[in-house]
């Protein structure tokens, strides 16, 4: 009676080429899974870091402007009651451009349009006729597009009108910011340095680049860059698209609205690719002895595994999936081998779990506070939502924190939000969720709290951090405003809204106090 070829492969290796099978597969399904989650959440990381930096930046330039029309404007006032006083004038040239070192060159014309004074005198402008003549004709505050001077400078030109006390128009003052020279324009974008691998330039409406990290594209035209069509055509916002050089950036922006400039920060995806990789190797680095012992491990017990082993293999293929630890517990281990492949996989189960788990911690935590990041905060809403819980929101802010950086700088004022983050966790009960949501921006969230506890809650804090002493920076205070969401009310946006309007108030209550809906504490 013919029979058919014994088998070459026995039991034992059939068993350790499907386990090996299924240990891989569920490994590459986690990792690629876990790849797509952490990319994502860098990328988003990354574009939101890059539109508050250019926004925050370009906050700054429109200041720095701003400061510098204010000196136009008074100095417009001084020389309309004297324009023909020529000491007055040579006088008030030199003053501007001595004041500070926003300007590089200042000078005075009539109504012509020639120059009648102007600083520094090496420059000997007295007696020219101003290049361009469009400030002469509207007889208003202009910030120029970037041009080319007589001497082939790159030049912006800032401008106020001077009239009489009869509202003559007499001519105008107005200094120059050259481009490659030191300024403050120049100083305020040199100290914007990341450590990520991000930089930021500048550029005017007609695309000229008049910031630039590397000195030698200032000047440029930029050609075809989606990424500078957004910040002139839509403002601010964040963006990923592939720049003028075909290189794929991750890419924030903002506009200055008194000059109609843009501010854009980016940095390379590649960076973020980099790091994605460097994280994930480190995963495989932790796992990998693991699945060694497992392996060997089953190799040890395949030839005694029986009728178990199909469903210890099955589920070892869905290591990653949430109830695998239940499904595999649910296996019966009638003997010590199969028990021993079960709590084999159940380790690798938990452990697997477990990383996935740090992974998601990370991506929801705040990596200089440890607080609770927006997403976060916004899972946290969504679920006392969909679940008709009530709750309070006390938005915080700190008082004057620019002035913390600009004087101790950002490593002091990184101690400082971690201090704040400190204090925040000691007021907070155990059920509440305090959240870092910007550069010195904070939310507590306080679920099923009434408004007049989370308003006491909001008065003890401040007053805690007002008492507090910081190393470095000493005292500071907090503006902080409480709204109350309930089911069947406003919507969830709507009461961080209002929670942020009451901190605008208490802002403008003069800052270390609470405002809530209806009522006000003031610094005790």
């Amino acid at each position: 009676m013919p029979t058919r070829p014994k088998p070459k492969l026995n039991l034992r290796v059939l068993i350790l080429v499907f386990v090996l099978f299924a240990a891989l597969a569920t490994l590459a399904n986690s990792f690629w899974v876990m790849f797509k989650i952490q990319k994502q959440e860098l990328i988003d990381n990354a574009l939101q870091a890059n539109r508050a930096y250019a926004a925050r930046i370009a906050s700054g330039v429109e200041q720095v402007l701003s400061s510098d029309q204010e000196r136009l404007k008074y100095a417009a006032t001084l020389l309309g009651k004297g324009f023909g006083d020529s000491r007055l004038l040579a006088g008030e040239a030199e003053r501007l451009l001595g004041q500070d070192n926003s300007f590089n060159s200042v000078l005075i014309t009539n109504a012509a349009g020639t120059v009648i004074a102007s600083a520094p005198e090496h420059l000997r402008l007295d007696g020219q006729s101003l290049q361009d003549q469009a400030p002469l004709r509207l007889r208003q505050p202009i910030i120029s597009k970037a041009f080319k001077s007589i001497a082939g400078n790159l030049l912006v030109f800032i401008s106020q009108p001077v009239f009489d006390d009869k509202g003559q128009y007499l001519g105008l003052v107005g200094g120059s910011i050259r481009l490659e020279q030191k300024n403050a324009l120049q100083d305020l974008m040199d100290r914007q340095v990341r450590e990520d691998g991000a930089y930021v330039y500048l550029v005017d409406s007609t695309r000229r680049v008049l910031y630039h990290p590397y000195p030698e594209r200032i000047g440029e035209i930029v050609a075809e860059d989606p990424i500078v069509d957004a910040v002139l055509d839509q403002g601010s916002g964040a963006l990923q698209a592939l720049d003028a050089h075909g290189v794929e950036m991750l890419a924030g922006f903002a506009q200055v609205p008194s000059s109609g400039w843009g501010v854009i920060s980016q940095q390379p995806l590649g960076n973020i690719q980099a790091l994605l990789q460097e994280t994930m190797s480190k995963v495989a680095r932790d796992i990998v002895p693991l699945a060694l012992f497992g392996m060997v491990l089953i190799w040890w017990l395949g030839a005694k595994i029986s009728a178990p082993l199909s469903r210890l293999a099955d589920s070892a293929k869905r290591l990653d999936s949430p109830d695998s630890y239940e499904r595999i517990s649910a296996i019966p281990a009638q003997y010590f081998e199969s028990w021993q492949i079960r709590r084999a996989l159940l380790l690798g189960t938990s452990l697997l779990q477990e990383k996935i788990g740090r992974l998601n911690q990370q991506a929801q935590s705040d990596a200089l506070t440890g607080l609770a990041n927006r997403r976060a905060m916004q899972d946290t809403l969504t679920l006392w939502q969909q679940a008709g819980q009530p709750f309070a929101i006390v938005s915080m802010d700190i008082d004057h924190f620019k002035r913390v950086n600009d004087t101790f700088g950002h490593g002091v004022g990184d101690e400082t939000l971690r201090a704040i983050a400190g204090l925040m966790k000691q007021n907070s009960r155990a059920d509440d969720l305090p959240c870092r949501v910007g550069g010195e921006e904070f939310v507590l969230l306080l679920p099923n709290s009434s408004l007049r506890s989370a308003t006491d809650v909001a008065e003890r804090l401040r007053a805690s951090i007002a008492a507090a002493n910081i190393d470095t920076v000493g005292h500071i205070t907090v503006s902080l405003g409480v709204s109350l969401w309930l089911p069947g009310g406003v919507s969830v946006a709507a009461a961080l809204e209002k929670a942020d309007r009451l901190l605008y108030q208490a802002k403008q209550n003069g800052r270390n106090c609470v405002v809530a809906e209806g009522r006000s504490l003031a610094v005790s």
